[in-house]
């Protein structure tokens, strides 16, 4: 068994990994001695939510093989400075951290309207970006979204509208805001 101090919910947690075969041992022995601490089991649903109010990514989501790993928010993983020996595509990532056409940021949605992936992200008339996860936070009070938008127009603070419908007839207002919507400075989960 291996128990890890990750978690993918922004706070901090535990992970447990063991053998298909004693999963029902380890959740039963979890559950009988961690009930007075407060622990609740959470579903896929619950997890997708805390996951972008901390602006942790999805994979098919908010990336895929046709995404760099810069444009994804996850540029920290590419070994450019750290492993100096040559690899497949090193030039190419080079190239892309030098030229983004994209960024990763979050939205504040002002409307109580569902938001879905795929999204269109508008400027005007002008489609500048796409959502890639959504969800309405209970927390903070308000529908948010993680989104992929034109490195032009990536700085927080900046009015963006989100398309419904065609992406001409129906616009929701919303404003570019730190990745990390629920703990921006990520003061929360500290070891």
């Amino acid at each position: 068994m291996v128990v890890s101090r990750t978690g993918y919910t922004g706070e901090l947690g535990f992970e447990i990994f063991c053998h298909p075969k004693d999963g029902s041992t380890v959740y039963d022995a979890v559950w009988a001695n961690g009930g007075d601490l407060g622990l609740k089991p959470m579903g896929l649903a619950s997890l997708d939510m805390v996951r972008i109010e901390a602006g942790l990514i999805f994979a098919g989501y908010d990336f895929s093989d046709e995404t760099d790993p810069f444009e994804a928010g996850i540029g920290f993983t590419v070994p450019l400075k750290s492993k100096t020996a040559d690899f497949i595509g090193r030039d190419a990532l080079i190239r892309r951290k030098e030229h983004a056409a994209r960024k990763f940021v979050g939205l504040d949605i002002d409307a109580n309207v569902d938001v879905g992936h795929g999204d269109c992200v508008h400027i005007g008339r002008a489609q500048i970006g796409v959502v890639t996860s959504s969800v309405r936070s209970p927390i903070l009070g308000k529908n948010i979204a993680l989104a992929r938008v034109d490195i032009a127009h990536g700085e927080v603070g900046t009015a963006v509208e989100i398309g419904k419908l065609d992406g001409q007839q129906k616009r929701l207002p919303a404003t570019i805001v730190p990745l990390s919507h629920y703990d921006p400075k990520k003061t929360r989960p500290q070891s």
